[in-house]
């Protein structure tokens, strides 16, 4: 009897989770099981204002391990990411139907990201965000401005790594020689201190940063469905590559927000990032995304309003 109700039990589980398979996007599946929950942390922490042709419901990862193995072992911290990218919602801009926002070069959300990094306090962590790991964590002059633009710069690496998902004949060290993410020739960085809807004050780095788009070459790679960011951000099709070459020059425009935030136990920095991107297409038509494609506002408004902090229990 006990048997044949386990086997019944075990059934039925069987049955729900291929009904839910066959109903749910790849995306909706992979946020059931694998998105990491920040409660369980004492995070706190919520998207508002996402706009027509984003995901509305973000992707949140344990970012450790990719930052640790991404830096050769270099950056090593407690941290997870959450984010959200262009979906196949297609806005008034974006053409190409059955192709994600993330990759379609009509898309204002063209590799474009909204990131939010939690790091939480610890040894590592502090020598990594502060100049003093001794000092003030809340303390802006503090504040190593360039491990902060790493985050984003590591984000990149992340994702346009796995775009060469079995690629033949292409090693880690191709990779290593090719990728690049430097400040654009001629275009300055700026700092400040800006407020939030709550009246929480972020420090605040804006800049142009040139670098490559996660725009895989389907000819040469095999990105799988559950390991890669296809999983987000689809594949693309003959009308993309019409438009654009793979593995383009892209420059990305955006902004990187950090603050502190008290915790007795859970204690930690939040770094919110967000881009959009120009570009030039085959045509030779130069494409602004972040200036002329109204992205900056629309941005800068879901930063304004987002809602984190600590659980209070």
């Amino acid at each position: 009897m006990y048997y044949g109700a386990k086997m019944y039990r075990a059934t039925i589980k069987a049955l729900v989770f291929m009904l839910l398979f066959a109903s749910c996007a790849t995306t909706d599946i992979e946020r059931i099981f694998l998105n990491a929950n920040l409660e369980h942390r004492g995070i706190r922490l919520k998207f508002h204002n996402i706009p027509e042709g984003m995901y509305k419901e973000p992707f949140t990862i344990p970012f450790g391990s990719f930052l640790d193995a991404f830096s050769g072992g270099k950056i090593k911290l407690d941290a997870y990411n959450t984010y959200t990218v262009g979906n196949y919602e297609k806005d008034s801009a974006g053409s190409m139907r059955g192709v994600t926002n993330f990759i379609d070069p009509t898309s204002r959300f063209k590799d474009t990201w909204f990131g939010v990094c939690i790091i939480f306090d610890d040894a590592d962590s502090r020598k990594f965000m502060l100049k003093d790991s001794r000092g003030d964590p809340c303390d802006f002059n503090n504040f190593r401005i360039e491990s902060v633009i790493l985050l984003p710069e590591m984000d990149q690496k992340i994702i346009l790594w796995s775009t060469h998902q079995n690629q033949s004949d292409y090693s880690w060290g191709d990779f290593e020689s090719e990728f690049f993410f430097y400040q654009k020739k001629g275009s300055l960085l700026k700092t400040g201190i800006v407020a939030d809807r709550e009246k929480r004050l972020w420090y605040r780095i804006s800049g142009d940063y040139d670098t490559i788009a996660a725009l895989t070459d389907t000819s040469r790679t095999k990105m799988e469905l559950f390991s890669s960011i296809r999983n987000y951000i689809g594949l693309p099709d003959e009308r993309v590559y019409r438009e654009v070459t793979p593995w383009h020059r892209l420059t990305i425009r955006g902004r990187v927000n950090v603050r502190y935030f008290h915790h007795e136990k859970n204690g930690f920095w939040a770094v919110v990032y967000y881009n959009g991107c120009s570009f030039t297409r085959r045509d030779g038509i130069k494409v602004d995304t972040w200036d002329t494609g109204g992205l900056q506002k629309v941005l800068d408004t879901m930063f304004e309003t987002i809602e984190i902090g600590n659980i209070k229990y």
